[in-house]
């Protein structure tokens, strides 16, 4: 089945925050599907005008998370599982590495990313319910797309000498044969611990959780471009440099919640959803 959500597009000075906006409208006849979002390290801001959507982690059972009015998810570290049933309504904002940060200037290493969280209880604002009633009356989605563009570029923070060096040279991770941290720490005259710390606040992981990821979602990609669900696993641990299969496994588990056979027997092809390439990493 081909998956009910569509795809906005950003430009001009958004297009360093927002990567995209992903909405999902269905019709009262749609039949109830789950959607499983693989990780992505990305936050997302969501705005939901139906009913509440339920939602789980990796392979916990969807039971008591729900996405109400506005939630907050992310750095997505685990594969998020929703509802969409019929009536659903919602509009995804999925931020860019550091672009949460500059919007609303906070420590990245605040966020867990294993929990649905109001904005509004963990601003202390009502600032997030008011935009959702105004959102909620427009007539139409573009209309509503066009406001949230709108506000976003009103919070906009441009990025100090420091954090532009640090975002701008996170392409060091796409290259396997540079140690990507001692790089950037030369390239900015400063200490590699400096640079950890750099990374974990502004963008809310270390750069080994980061290598782990895009190692994992290249795996990931592979197997779902493989033309057939036969997957040679020995193969795929030695062109990926796994220390053996145990350790892919435990990737599976990690990020997924089960295991390589099971994802390709139960998930893939089934409203599976990897995040297209990022503007500074893969």
């Amino acid at each position: 089945m081909e998956a009910p959500g569509k795809i906005f597009e950003v430009t001009d000075s958004l297009s360093g925050v927002i990567r995209h906006l992903y909405c999902i409208q269905t019709p009262s006849d749609f039949k109830a599907l789950t959607q499983h979002l693989s990780p992505n390290l990305e936050m997302m801001l969501v705005f939901n005008f139906g009913a509440p959507v339920r939602a789980s982690f990796a392979n916990d059972a969807i039971t008591s998370l729900k996405i109400n009015r506005v939630a907050l998810v992310g750095p997505l570290r685990r594969m998020l599982n929703y509802e969409v049933l019929a009536n659903t309504d919602f509009i995804a904002v999925v931020f860019s590495a550091d672009g949460f940060h500059r919007l609303f200037q906070l420590p990245m290493n605040d966020f867990s990313g294993d929990h649905i969280i109001d904005p509004d209880v963990f601003f202390q604002t009502t600032i997030f319910n008011t935009l959702w009633e105004t959102l909620k009356s427009l007539p139409s989605l573009d209309n509503r797309i066009q406001l949230l563009q709108d506000y976003a570029r009103t919070l906009i923070h441009e990025d100090d000498d420091v954090t532009a060096s640090l975002i701008n040279n996170i392409a060091y991770f796409n290259n396997p044969s540079v140690q990507p941290v001692k790089a950037m720490a030369m390239d900015q005259e400063v200490s590699e611990r400096t640079i950890q710390l750099r990374l974990k606040k502004q963008l809310g992981y270390s750069s080994k959780e980061l290598l782990r990821f895009l190692r994992f979602k290249q795996v990931i990609n592979h197997i779902l471009n493989q033309p057939s669900q036969e997957v040679d696993w020995y193969t795929l641990v030695e062109e990926f440099e796994y220390h053996d299969q145990s350790h892919l496994t435990k990737d599976f588990h990690h990020y997924l919640g089960t295991t390589p056979q099971k994802f390709v027997r139960e998930i893939v092809g089934k409203e599976f959803c990897v995040s297209k390439p990022g503007k500074y990493y893969s």
